[in-house]
């Protein structure tokens, strides 16, 4: 029964995607445009394209590629050799928390890295179907925690289509191994709900809302949360805004300038601390990326319990309206 469910969720899955259609293949001058645009970034090395991650991939001996969407999405296609997980894996136990979403601690990362073939010296590879915001989560989470050699395939899966690369449905097989993490937890990217509450009097501190227009007017509450609307004295960009989207799109990140115009006549600047929020940090890490990987800012720190914890508690104040 359960392997018949699955298999509806797939059939469905994948009718879904031939009728949605999929990005436009590039032409080798617009590929070549892509290219480009990394070495005007503050971090060069941290995004790769499509086509050198397939170069990467058939030439890196210790590599692992993680495909982080539910498994019906992986099954129906992905990039050759890639493990699937999805948020749970890396996320805190239920019972950790009042409310869902959060990080896993140090130990649950040590788990899932070693389960899925990983060891302290390998490089991973990361992708996901959301404009690389589920693959920049898990980002987040490794670099706070210690693991450094990371890079996110731009665009994610659409992406790679678009470099008219091809996918597999075959699964990998994975040997696992040990990982401890080295050195102290790295929490300058943290952003606690304290630091949240000191921000709204505090000129020098910038609240970043990151989700969508309806649910930062309170129009919109998403399962999990437990009050509508915002958090007070913030600023508005959906964390989308920092990709390409729309019919045919690849989902990958706009160039410097666009990125550096946007965000700077929003009042998004280097000499301030922004601290980034969604629903549960996941849209927000994507923000942090941008920021701090691509931008080069150096005081971003990415809310974890987001609108879910401040939600929670029906102390803290909110807004609803409309969004200056």
């Amino acid at each position: 029964m359960k392997k018949l469910v699955v298999l509806l969720m797939v059939l469905f899955v994948a009718a879904t995607a031939i009728g949605c259609g999929g990005p436009e293949v590039k032409t080798s001058k617009e590929l070549e445009k892509q290219q480009n645009k990394y070495e005007e970034y503050a971090n060069q090395d941290i995004l790769i394209s499509a086509v050198d991650a397939k170069d990467l991939i058939e030439n890196e001996d210790n590599i692992a590629i993680i495909d982080i969407r539910k498994s019906p999405e992986y099954l129906i296609g992905h990039v050759e050799g890639a493990i699937n997980v999805w948020r749970p894996d890396y996320s805190a136990e239920e019972e950790e928390y009042d409310f869902g979403g959060m990080r896993a601690d140090k130990e649950k990362m040590e788990a899932f890295l070693g389960k899925n073939g990983i060891d302290n010296e390998t490089l991973i590879l990361l992708y996901d179907a959301s404009g690389d915001y589920d693959a920049a989560r898990l980002w987040w989470q490794l670099d706070m925690y210690g693991h450094k050699n990371v890079k996110l395939i731009d665009g994610g899966i659409d992406g790679w289509k678009a470099a008219g690369l091809d996918t597999t449905v075959s699964k990998p097989e994975v040997e696992e191994k040990e990982y401890k993490f080295t050195g102290e937890v790295d929490e300058s990217k943290l952003a606690t709900v304290e630091d949240v509450m000191a921000a709204m009097k505090d000129d020098n501190v910038v609240i970043l809302d990151t989700r969508s227009i309806e649910e930062a007017t309170g129009e919109d509450l998403k399962s999990g949360a437990f009050r509508k609307g915002r958090i007070p004295s913030g600023v508005w960009i959906e964390y989308k805004e920092a990709i390409n989207t729309g019919d045919g799109a690849d989902m990958t990140f706009k160039n410097l300038e666009e990125l550096k115009k946007m965000y700077e006549e929003a009042g998004i600047t280097k000499d301030k601390i922004i601290i980034p929020y969604c629903q549960s940090g996941v849209r927000s890490a994507h923000t942090t990326f941008v920021l701090t990987q691509l931008l080069g800012y150096e005081n971003v720190k990415n809310y974890d319990g987001s609108w879910i914890e401040w939600s929670y508690n029906e102390d803290l104040p909110l807004e609803t309206g409309d969004v200056e």
